[in-house]
C-alpha cells in the first residue's frame, strides 16, 4: 500500500524548495558544471594573465567539447580573449555571474555529456605569448 501524505508531503517540499539538485556543491565548484563533462578549467588568476593557455585551445579544437563558460567576476578585458578564442573554434559560450558560486574555478571548457578526464586542471607554467 502506498503512503499518500508521504507522497504530499515530498510534493509540497518540492513545490516550497524547488526540486533537488543532484551534485549541487560540485556544480557550485565548477561554475555551474558537473566535474565529468569539464575537458579543461583554468583558475581565475590563470584568466586574468595577459597570455592565453595552449591547452584550453586544445580543449576548444576537441570535437567532444561544446562550449566554454567563464567566470562573470573577471574583468571583460581578461575574458574577452577566449570568447575570441571560443568563436574561433564555433564554440558557444556562458559568462556566469552567480553569487552562490564557490572555489577559484574562472573558465571551463565543457562537453554535453561525461568525458571523466581525469586531470582538467592546468599546470602553472604552461601559458604562451597571446597573438593578438
Amino acid at each position: 500500500m502506498i503512503d499518500k501524505s508521504n507522497e504530499l508531503e515530498q510534493r509540497l517540499i518540492i513545490g516550497l524548495a524547488g526540486t533537488p539538485e543532484l551534485k549541487r556543491g560540485e556544480k557550485r565548484q565548477y561554475l555551474g558544471q558537473f566535474r565529468e563533462r569539464i575537458l579543461k578549467m583554468l583558475t581565475k588568476e590563470q584568466v586574468n594573465d595577459k597570455r592565453i593557455y595552449p591547452e584550453i585551445e586544445e580543449a576548444l579544437k576537441d570535437p567532444r567539447s561544446t562550449h566554454l563558460i567563464l567566470n562573470g567576476d573577471l574583468l571583460f578585458e581578461h575574458r574577452s580573449k577566449y570568447i575570441k578564442l571560443a568563436r574561433k573554434y564555433n564554440k558557444s559560450y556562458t559568462v556566469v555571474n552567480d553569487p552562490s558560486l564557490k572555489g577559484e574555478a574562472g573558465l571551463v571548457v565543457v562537453a554535453d555529456k561525461a568525458v571523466d578526464i581525469e586531470d582538467i586542471e592546468i599546470k602553472e607554467n604552461s601559458p604562451q605569448p597571446d597573438n593578438d
